[in-house]
């Protein structure tokens, strides 16, 4: 493999024992990808920072690492964390899981990794068409790649941020243009009108997922666009949560348009789409959770203008978001309350302790959601956004 003199350095010790460790793994894992050599990166976001994820094994190494002078030498952001920074207490988190998970981010941050804790970066970040990436998120990876076109493939946390060390990742996978290509389409035209109707986007994008694996498909007939932020956000979160592929190119959203040609093709039907659907039918108690991914502003106040102005929710509804949206919203947030929503930063539903605050039975609008936690032995229903903030206030 070609190493140009700065790595061939990096790769000696010149730079100092955690630039070698980081540059021998991701060379590693670019010969076990045959890729003839590294890219520089733009950007990189790390997953994988919930002290319920890593436990005391990743927080050592998180601090060992850092404890070596590693550093990272691009623009680096953090995934949620498991509690919300500020209001932990009010999720039930004891003391102690509160220090180790702050001890989490505050090694990431020694690292000079920004205590971001969301898992939309695409939000926030400078991020461009070609530009590659070293991300491990899978719906920011997805978004990065799909409607962006920059290049990420889906890295674990921990090569993510051995990539952010040496600033490079290996020339393969998605950062090679010949393997951004559909190898299936997936047609939604006949059932296009029932999907955009009754918001069936985290449904559909489930079944593109359990469909497409780790292959790069082409979607047909589902109306999306970067108009609808909200819809794409859902449809690639669930896409990420049951599939392996990190792109996926969408008719009218995707900036890369490549012919497919030779490929085979699967025609959905609304059959397929309710089949998905019962796999997430479990209940029809319990608290309302939306935001995976977290939710933008104004995703926030489009859910607040949904709200009716009497009455308070017969059920708790949780939101998340960003610590930056959060604060915006601090006018909000006593009338939020006196109709029992509440708004949680930093974290999420998947990686903090739910069935403390929330209970074992949950309603979401997120496929994403409804897979892990389900997984995690929760009862769940998957709804439409505004079916679930109905099901809350009757």
């Amino acid at each position: 493999m070609y190493l140009d003199p700065e790595e061939e350095k990096m790769l000696d010790g010149e730079y100092g024992e955690a630039i070698a460790m980081a540059m021998k793994t991701v060379l590693r894992v670019a010969e076990a990808l045959k890729a003839e050599r590294l890219v520089r990166v733009k950007n990189a976001h790390i997953s994988g920072i919930s002290y319920k994820n890593i436990g005391d094994e990743g927080l050592q190494f998180l601090e060992e690492l850092a404890a070596k002078g590693g550093r990272v030498s691009v623009p680096s952001s953090m995934n949620p964390a498991g509690l919300d920074l500020a209001q932990w207490r009010n999720m039930g988190v004891d003391k102690g899981y509160f220090e180790k998970q702050m001890r989490i981010i505050n090694a990431l941050a020694a690292l000079g990794v920004k205590p971001t804790l969301t898992c939309t970066p695409y939000l926030y970040e400078d991020i461009s068409y070609g530009d590659h990436l070293a991300w491990s998120e899978s719906n920011a990876v997805l978004y990065a790649n799909s409607i962006i076109g920059a290049r990420s493939n889906r890295d674990g946390g921990p090569l993510a941020l051995f990539e952010a060390i040496v600033g490079r990742a290996p020339l393969a996978g998605l950062h090679v243009e010949s393997n951004r290509r559909p190898e299936l389409v997936i047609d939604f035209t006949s059932v296009s009108k029932e999907v955009e109707e009754q918001n069936m986007y985290s449904v559909a994008g489930l079944l593109v997922g359990a469909l497409t694996g780790n292959r790069v498909p082409l979607v047909r007939g589902l109306k999306l666009s970067k108009e609808r932020l909200d819809y794409i956000k859902l449809f690639l979160a669930a896409v990420g949560a049951t599939g392996g592929t990190g792109l996926v190119l969408i008719e009218g959203a995707s900036p890369e348009n490549y012919p497919a040609s030779g490929v085979d093709t699967i025609k959905v039907d609304f059959k397929m789409l309710r089949e998905t659907l019962d796999n997430y039918s479990g209940t029809d108690e319990g608290a309302i959770v939306l935001g995976c991914p977290h939710l933008s502003l104004d995703e926030i106040m489009d859910i607040i203008s949904r709200l009716p102005e009497n009455g308070t929710a017969t059920r708790k509804i949780f939101l998340y978001t960003s610590r930056e949206v959060y604060e915006a919203l601090s006018a909000y947030m006593p009338k939020l309350r006196e109709k029992n929503v509440y708004v949680f930063a930093d974290t999420c539903m998947v990686v903090s302790p739910l069935n403390i605050y929330a209970g074992k039975e949950v309603i979401t609008d997120s496929g994403k959601a409804a897979f892990y936690l389900k997984a995690q032995g929760y009862k769940v229903k998957l709804v439409s956004r505004q079916k679930a903030i109905e099901m809350a206030f009757t």
